[in-house]
């Protein structure tokens, strides 16, 4: 009887938990927390402000400093990557963002910019950074940097906190 009442204690817990989660590669974006309420994307490619060289991976980045980690002081925006893409629209036929997107696929929308429209951005480049934004809907940044390998390594920043 009681691996029974221990056994319905977990599955309940399991069930209630809300585990949204937000998984980005070079490749792709799968945003559980786009709905008929949240449905928007922006993706900037970003860069270390004043020339400068924001390492995170380096063995002498010291992760203790809390200031090493602003991210939002030491990165600026980059103008030649902005793209974004807005689900929200009084168009009945617009196309709603659903979970995975693809950046070098068509995936039945137009990504929007300040310079051209693209039906694919392609994939995200090696040793860079990109900030993603509107993917909540609270204030909500996520910062990617791609490191040399093609791998992504994400650092959140909570907006509404500050």
């Amino acid at each position: 009887m009681t691996r029974l009442i221990l056994l319905l204690a977990v599955l309940f817990f399991q069930s209630c938990s809300n585990d949204i989660e937000i998984v980005i590669t070079r490749e792709y974006i799968d945003n559980g927390y786009w709905d008929e309420y949240n449905n928007a994307i922006h993706v900037e490619k970003m860069k270390v402000k004043n020339g400068g060289v924001l390492d995170v991976l380096s063995i002498e980045f010291d992760k203790e400093i809390r200031s090493n980690w602003d991210l939002n002081d030491k990165l600026e925006v980059d103008s030649t990557f902005y793209f974004g893409y807005n689900g929200l629209n009084v168009k009945k036929d617009k196309k709603k963002l659903k979970n995975k997107i693809f950046f070098n696929r068509d995936n039945g929308f137009e990504w929007y910019s300040n310079k051209v429209s693209k039906s694919k951005i392609g994939l995200l480049q090696n040793n860079t950074w990109y900030k993603f934004s509107r993917l909540r809907p609270i204030a909500y940044y996520v910062y990617i940097y791609i490191d040399d390998t093609g791998e992504a390594h994400r650092y959140n920043v909570n907006m509404s906190n500050y």
